[in-house]
């Protein structure tokens, strides 16, 4: 068990030092940003690296969900973790006191009346806390969206149930909502393991970009009609293999330096053979070894080979070979 999971409930007040602790809890787990990525979404949760870098960098109050993925990661107790998000309700409740009333300087006499919502004056509406005019605002912009999107819908469709009305015609990284999660559960039944939490990020975007390679798609990483098509048919995955077998083959396949082959797949993909990373420039890496777009095409294979464990695997002993070690893979730790 890594140190974090023994860590105790820090005694903090402030936002600043809830978040000081969570880097205490990262520093002890010893483990790098990407690996905490990969714990979290082997337990169900969404951590990319930088969501979680941007997380700790600041002083803000993180996210509970977040902050419920880095604890899960990093090995910390259910209780424990519990308490945790008990105490970040905590300080969000004194951040987020009830606000002021902005005309008056003390409440309203609470025998008086409540105006009836639909014959509020202006000065009424200055009166309402600043949560209930998120609210409001929030509501609005929900429903002129609902409206936008059963217009550009055609008639046939927009007729059909709220859940199909609210799509819309590509779902893309950034999304959230119920048409994500339904393409995450497909995904999961085709094989394919990611959070089913209802966020387009950078796993689903990875496992949308690995079913499209091995579907015979175009790779685009964003999804359409043709795309949820082919994920309401017939599995196209072949038998994957578990981390158990990768171990092994890379161990045999290495056995000069077995130890070192493993962990260098496991930082550079989490021994996941169809792993598939975007790159900032847009670029993509594929596989155990997470071989470039660039160096397909120079061995002139296609995007599903290079997700074959097999292949990836032979690849990289082909490089090593021919340069005596592995430093053609760069995978530092993470600050």
């Amino acid at each position: 068990m890594i140190d974090a999971a023994r860590d105790r409930v820090p005694q903090v007040a402030t936002a600043g030092e809830f978040v000081g602790s969570l880097r205490d809890v990262r520093r002890r787990s010893g483990l790098t940003y990407r690996e905490i990525s990969r714990r979290a979404s082997a337990a169900g949760h969404w951590l990319p690296p930088s969501t979680l870098a941007t997380m700790l960098g600041r002083n803000t109050l993180p996210r509970e969900r977040t902050v419920v993925a880095l604890l899960a990661a990093c090995g910390t107790p259910a209780a424990d973790i519990e308490r945790w998000v008990g105490l970040r309700r905590e300080i969000e409740a004194r951040l987020t006191e009830p606000a002021r009333w902005e005309d008056e300087p003390t409440p309203p006499d609470s025998t008086s009346a409540e105006p009836d919502s639909t014959h509020r004056t202006p000065g009424d509406l200055r009166r309402v806390s600043r949560p209930a005019r998120r609210r409001l605002r929030m509501g609005a912009l929900a429903l002129v969206g609902a409206l936008t999107v059963g217009a550009l819908l055609p008639r046939g469709e927009a007729a059909t149930s709220a859940s199909a009305t609210a799509c819309p015609l590509v779902l893309r990284q950034g999304m959230y909502g119920p048409c994500v999660l339904d393409l995450q559960e497909r995904l999961v039944a085709h094989g394919l393991r990611v959070p089913v939490d209802g966020w387009f990020g950078p796993d689903t975007t990875s496992r949308v970009i690995a079913f499209q390679a091995m579907a015979g798609l175009s790779v685009s990483g964003t999804v359409d009609q043709p795309v949820l098509d082919a994920l309401s048919g017939e599995p196209v995955l072949p038998v994957l293999w578990p981390e158990n077998r990768v171990s092994v083959s890379l161990r045999e396949t290495f056995a000069q330096d077995p130890a070192e082959a493993v962990r260098l797949a496991r930082c550079l993909s989490g021994l996941d053979p169809l792993r598939v990373e975007v790159m900032a420039d847009g670029s993509r890496r594929w596989g155990l070894f997470q071989f470039s777009d660039m160096e397909l095409s120079r061995r002139g294979v296609d995007r599903r080979t290079a997700l074959d464990p097999g292949w990836n695997i032979a690849a990289a002993r082909d490089v090593w070979s021919r340069t005596g070690d592995f430093g053609h893979w760069h995978c530092p730790p993470s600050p």
